[in-house]
């Protein structure tokens, strides 16, 4: 568990134990003996990351492109979305290491609020971590402001009691807006995989597939109902789902 904060004006570094002043009024100080970065919490002093940005502007939208042209985005979205805007930004993340019957486990928690809500699914690798460093000045940071105490009680609320270690990971992002058919939407691009986040979205009807399933339980059923020989009913079966998988395939191909 990380060392909280003294009384007084020291702080206790987690990654080598050395004892430092605490500047008034900051959250964010450098280790003199090993020069790590640490964040100073309510609660505690803790380690403080960053994931590397491997993924440039062109390089994120064509993640987002390629999501745009999967399975659960409306068809055309990659080709008749409008990007209206692209920023860079960081987000921070409550890193927890922890012992579990299965061995050891990472979990992660935002320390802010955010409206798409699978950044708090977002898998943060630990090898990947680097010290924390400054973003650029065109990068906007989103400053944590859930306190550590409140995401370790999400963590205990899976059932987590035994946490190692406890770290504040900044995750690079590319925020994208972008219009499709008179309505404006945004997503996230994870600048360090790749990973599209995205709470509302373009997404296929489902209203035909439905209908597919409805006719093929009908068909089946009156089916089962009329043959009693097995082996014809099994191939009334095969004949009949030819036919419904046609119509599935010329579906997802039109919708």
């Amino acid at each position: 568990m990380p060392p909280e904060p003294s009384a007084g004006t020291t702080i206790q570094c987690p990654q080598c134990g050395g004892e430092s002043p605490l500047p008034a009024g900051r959250e964010l100080v450098r280790c003199p003996f090993c020069s790590a970065t640490l964040f100073v919490d309510r609660s505690a002093v803790v380690s403080h990351y960053s994931l590397p940005t491997l993924l440039d502007r062109d390089e994120a939208t064509a993640a987002l492109r390629r999501w745009m042209a999967g399975n659960e985005t409306v068809k055309g979205l990659d080709r008749e979305s409008q990007v209206e805007n692209i920023e860079p930004l960081t987000f921070p993340m409550w890193l927890f290491r922890a012992h579990t019957d299965a061995g050891k486990v990472v979990f992660v928690e935002p320390a802010a609020p955010t409206p798409i809500p699978q950044v708090a699914d977002l898998e943060v690798p630990a090898g990947k971590l680097e010290p924390f460093h400054d973003p650029e000045a065109s990068v906007r940071p989103i400053e944590p402001t859930i306190p550590l105490e409140t995401a370790k009680g999400w963590v205990q609320q899976r059932g987590v009691h035994r946490v190692t270690e406890t770290a504040l990971v900044e995750v690079p992002f590319w925020h994208f807006r972008y219009k499709y058919d008179g309505r404006s939407y945004r997503a996230l691009v994870e600048g360090s995989t790749g990973t599209v986040l995205a709470a509302v979205y373009p997404e296929k009807a489902e209203s035909p597939y439905v209908l597919i399933a409805v006719l093929g339980l009908v068909l089946f059923g009156l089916e089962g109902l009329a043959i009693s020989n097995p082996v014809l009913k099994l191939l009334a079966y095969a004949v009949t789902a030819i036919p419904l998988t046609l119509i599935a395939y010329w579906v997802a191909r039109k919708v």
